[in-house]
């Protein structure tokens, strides 16, 4: 059985992770694999091993890993694989590959082209800042943490 894993950096940014969890919710919702999954390099839970326990467990025998990433820098060309060698020794019947990075895409210009017609001013990022706060976890490097809102740092 095949799973796609979406991985990505992490952030110490509470709530950073929103995004990518929407494009693994959409994902499992159009039955794009499987088993759908997301695991960061850092900061941010699952762990990429973790998720990719999650995808084993869930009967993968199979995981694609797609880079949420534009460009195939340090984590992608250094980090991953490293990351990758480390679940195999935990998982030596399982396929591993690896998908390119986001890059190019013809659709990519276009939502950038979106994006920059609804332009906010950067007053309007304060509301951005108050719905990570949403998402606050137990984290002194956020810079969040300990803020008016913060549900993370008690």
């Amino acid at each position: 059985m095949d799973a796609i894993l979406l991985f990505s950096h992490g952030s110490v940014l509470c709530g950073a992770e929103r995004n990518l969890l929407a494009v693994a919710e959409r994902m499992r919702a159009r039955g794009d694999a499987p088993v759908v999954e997301v695991g960061f390099l850092n900061y941010i839970e699952p762990l990429f091993a973790t998720a990719v326990r999650r995808c084993v467990d869930a009967g993968a025998t199979r995981v694609r890993i797609a880079p949420y990433f534009l460009i195939a820098g340090k984590f992608v060309v250094q980090d991953l694989p490293a990351a990758i060698a480390a679940v195999r020794e935990e998982h030596p019947a399982v396929e591993f590959s690896v998908a390119e990075v986001i890059g190019f895409h013809p659709a990519l210009a276009e939502a950038i082209v979106s994006s920059a017609e609804n332009a906010r001013p950067t007053s309007a990022w304060r509301g951005e800042l108050a719905a990570s706060a949403e998402w606050c976890r137990e984290n002194p490097k956020c810079p969040l943490h300990g803020s008016a809102g913060c549900k993370g740092s008690a």
